[in-house]
């Protein structure tokens, strides 16, 4: 039982982790780490 609730918690972390990569991505926010090919990026 412990072993499915450690594992159900890594799932959501994961999945959280990847809705947010995933939003970020939407909204122009990634750039790929090429700021030299991103009008994005406030690092050049």
């Amino acid at each position: 039982m412990g072993n499915l609730i450690v594992i159900a918690a890594l799932v959501a972390v994961a999945a959280l982790a990847v809705r947010s990569i995933w939003k970020g991505h939407k909204k122009g926010g990634h750039c790929g780490g090429d700021c030299g090919q991103c009008g994005g990026c406030h690092h050049k």
